[in-house]
């Protein structure tokens, strides 16, 4: 398994866009707040995950997470992959599943 780790900075209303990862994701936020909406959850409820907080995805599952906040957040996020995965395709863009307005 190979391990990719990146930070990721979400100014004020940004978002990060509907997406799946291959593997398992561990999402740690290290400043602001992030909430985080899954794409099989028909109800859209808010996952909020504030700064010292965490949000884990088993992989192959879509999910967004947004920046609802007037303020900077950011998290520092550990994608795990199969063996010599690129690391472009640790993500995967996936089209609105419609269980959100967004």
């Amino acid at each position: 398994m190979d391990i990719a780790v990146r930070t990721f900075t979400y100014d004020p209303g940004s978002f990060t866009g509907w997406h799946q990862h291959p593997g398992p994701v561990f999402i740690q936020v290290v400043k602001g707040t992030v909430t985080f909406y899954e794409a099989d959850d028909p109800n859209c409820t808010p996952i909020v995950v504030d700064s010292g907080e965490a949000y884990l995805d088993l992989g192959e599952h879509g999910h967004i997470g947004r920046n609802e906040t007037d303020q900077l957040a950011q998290d520092v996020t550990v994608l795990f992959g199969p063996p010599g995965i690129a690391p472009a395709d640790l993500r995967i863009d996936i089209d609105a599943p419609g269980n959100c307005p967004f």
